[in-house]
């Protein structure tokens, strides 16, 4: 018999422990009665492990409902089970279910880590007695290791001066089309394209003049910025005209590139380093000389 402050279930195992012996002792014949010994030993073993409690924890609860998404009635059950256990506990249920998104069907799938969070981590053990839990330890944050020094960037100003003014010409471009399709209002295909025409060489124009280059000499067209506009001039005359032709100014048309190109570098962060319009103006006319002088060796 066990005394006080012994444990029985220790004191039965060194029992069987020495019935053990005396059968190993005794050989073979004695195998039977040893292997259910052995197996009243392990049953003993047992009896050491310590009871898993059994408790209802508030935000494992949520996780369940939250994994409802298929059934609402299941859901709708699930959730007046849930409300029922931890009304009392958990004052601001209804706002935690809400934040969650798990208040009503279908649910939402917050994480672990979301319920974490939002939800505090009150438990229901066996007798039905609610307590919150304390929050496990937190695990201290690794030191990070020290940053990687980063290359300073350096803009490009020519290049993107470059890719700016391009970009802006191809705007300016479509402003032209749509102001000279607007000039008739039916049919005139024809009269249209012929202002576009005599239109988009004066973004040119105004792109070497900022440049303080001669486009006359440099020789862009086979015509002088003279013929142009006298043939500008011309089709001014021509009829039908209109209030809109008559109002059609060939040259601030061309003035739009400058516009575009400030409007541009002041709205994208890709080109906020871009240079003043002048300088671009002045990149692009050099280039352009340069090809054409190379071209021509």
């Amino acid at each position: 018999m066990s005394s006080c402050g012994n444990n029985e279930s220790l004191d039965k195992l060194k029992e069987l422990q020495g019935g053990l012996d005396a059968k190993l002792a005794a050989g073979t014949g004695q195998l039977d009665s040893l292997k259910a010994d052995m197996n009243s030993m392990k049953d003993q073993a047992k009896s050491f492990l310590p009871e898993i409690p059994d408790v209802t924890s508030f935000q494992g609860e949520l996780a369940k409902l939250a994994a409802i998404a298929s059934d609402p009635i299941a859901f709708l059950k699930a959730k007046l089970d849930l409300e029922s256990k931890f009304k009392d506990s958990v004052p601001d249920l209804n706002s935690v279910l809400s934040k969650l998104g798990v208040g009503e069907f279908p649910p939402k799938t917050p994480s672990i880590a979301d319920i974490c969070a939002a939800a505090p981590n009150v438990e229901i053990d066996s007798s039905g007695v609610a307590k919150e839990q304390p929050e496990p330890p937190k695990v201290a944050d690794v030191v990070p290791p020290p940053p990687v020094p980063k290359e300073v960037y350096v803009p490009d100003v020519e290049e993107i001066n470059k890719d700016l003014i391009k970009f802006a010409g191809r705007m300016t471009f479509n402003r032209i089309k749509f102001s000279t399709d607007r000039l008739f209002t039916f049919g005139q295909k024809k009269r249209k394209q012929e202002y576009y025409d005599l239109s988009v060489p004066e973004v040119w124009i105004h792109i070497f003049e900022t440049a303080g280059r001669d486009l006359d000499e440099i020789k862009k067209f086979s015509y002088t910025v003279a013929d142009l506009r006298s043939r500008q001039v011309a089709l001014k005359q021509k009829r039908p005209t209109n209030a809109e032709t008559d109002r059609y100014d060939f040259q601030a048309q061309g003035k739009l590139v400058e516009e575009n190109y400030n409007k541009y570098k002041a709205e994208y962060s890709s080109y906020a380093n871009a240079g003043p319009f002048s300088q671009a103006c002045a990149d692009w006319a050099a280039k352009y000389k340069k090809k054409q002088e190379e071209s021509t060796e």
